[in-house]
């Protein structure tokens, strides 16, 4: 039992530090562009701005390990993605 304990412990210190290394690099992201922060037209279901993400990671919605790291990195580009194609769609 003591063996269970301290590797949920390591477990949930790991999972912390990944949680704290999103944030980092969603403030990064934070300060490159307003455009990219918040869209009044959000949805839950949809992860349309920087806002969303920020919530996410609060929730601790991202999976432990290598998959939430996925999910984290797919909404990040969709983000950009999004505001890219619009930018590209208002200009031409």
């Amino acid at each position: 039992m003591m063996e269970d304990a301290a590797a949920n412990e390591e477990k949930e210190k790991k999972r912390k530090k990944q949680l704290k290394r999103m944030g980092k690099i969603l403030a990064r992201a934070w300060q490159l562009d307003e455009a990219f922060q918040e869209d009044p037209k959000s949805s839950t279901d949809h992860v349309l701005d920087l806002t969303t993400i920020g919530h996410k990671i609060d929730q601790k919605a991202y999976r432990f390990g290598r998959h939430g790291w996925e999910d984290f990195a797919c909404d990040l580009g969709g983000v950009y993605n999004r505001h890219i194609h619009r930018c590209v769609d208002t200009y031409t």
